[in-house]
């Protein structure tokens, strides 16, 4: 294929989703045409197969196999530095896109020179709408969604929520959309420098939004184009490391763009609800909350101490100690 002619690569992350890639891979081809595409498949060292399965049934996709869990960012710059496509779709391994609607996304691109990126509606698996855009994470933003805030007035928090909700039943300019289904100009997209690798998984999208904006480009959110997105099964099913993972994430993010007093604030802040979930874990069973306060810890340490690989922090959460 000539590579001019290419107008779209699609990267495609995996880890141990080798049911749900090629069930992807299968809606990809089937409901997508007038575009000429590539695929670019990034193994994070899977141990269910995936890279044999794919390569057996799809021997045109191109296939990056790490021999470790490389995250996210990571993986999708691997796929950048090998991409053709003018622009370039991120596309987990749990959606299924629908008719044509990558063509619509690549035509808003080429229609809207100064649209960097856009996004569509995702729905669940059950037939509901995702909310996938949202404004640039703040202080606000925390307070509005803390666990204690719902605790202590769920009603005010509610509402105070929906205020900040985002429609995504119609298009419009958006902060960020989440990294499930977004296409970016290419040429961009090295502008920026790719991914920031140092968010291992999580807030790299809403990072890469801003970057995009500051850049002086509009992040375009189209209801005219939707995938199904089966939320959460291509992230496995470890939910506190998931979590661990999560809190490093936006501790990044709160130390890249927030001011220095709104950095201390935020990180007070977090420091605050681990106190509170520590104290919560007193009263589990021994195990569970040896887990809790190890992966607490870890969290205070990435907030106070030097900078630590999100590796670093799983590995200090999950190792016995006395």
């Amino acid at each position: 294929m000539d590579d001019a002619m290419i107008d779209l690569s699609i990267a495609i992350v995996s880890y141990n989703t080798k049911d749900l890639l090629l069930d992807c891979l299968r809606a990809l081809h089937a409901h997508t045409s007038g575009i000429r595409f590539d695929v670019i498949v990034v193994d994070n060292d899977s141990r269910d197969g995936t890279v044999s399965a794919v390569r057996d049934s799809y021997p045109a996709i191109t296939i990056i196999a790490n021999q470790d869990n490389r995250g996210f960012a990571k993986a999708v710059n691997q796929a950048v530095a090998v991409s053709r496509g003018r622009h370039v779709l991120l596309l987990n391994s749990d959606t299924l896109v629908r008719d044509q609607s990558l063509v619509t996304m690549v035509s808003c691109l080429d229609d809207h020179p100064d649209v960097g990126a856009v996004s569509c509606k995702q729905w669940t698996g059950e037939g509901h709408l995702n909310q996938t855009c949202f404004p640039f994470p703040s202080i606000r933003d925390h307070l509005f969604y803390s666990t204690l805030f719902h605790r202590v007035a769920p009603s005010m928090q509610a509402a105070a929520a929906a205020t900040q909700a985002v429609d995504c039943t119609r298009s419009q300019d958006v902060d960020w959309a989440n990294g499930a289904c977004l296409m970016v100009r290419r040429s961009l997209l090295e502008q920026v420098g790719g991914l920031d690798e140092s968010f291992f998984m999580y807030f790299e999208d809403a990072d890469l939004c801003l970057r995009l904006h500051q850049q002086g480009y509009r992040v375009r959110h189209l209801a005219e184009a939707a995938i199904v997105h089966l939320i959460g099964r291509s992230s496995g099913r470890d939910r506190d490391a998931l979590k661990l993972v999560w809190e490093c994430s936006r501790i990044r993010y709160v130390e890249k763009h927030f001011s220095p007093v709104k950095r201390w604030l935020m990180k007070g802040w977090i420091a605050g609800g681990i106190g509170w979930r520590l104290a919560q874990s007193l009263g589990c069973a021994t195990e569970t909350r040896r887990l809790k306060i190890q992966s607490g810890v870890a969290v205070i340490r990435r907030l106070w101490g030097k900078p630590q690989s999100v590796e670093q922090a799983l590995a200090y959460s999950s190792a016995p100690h006395r």
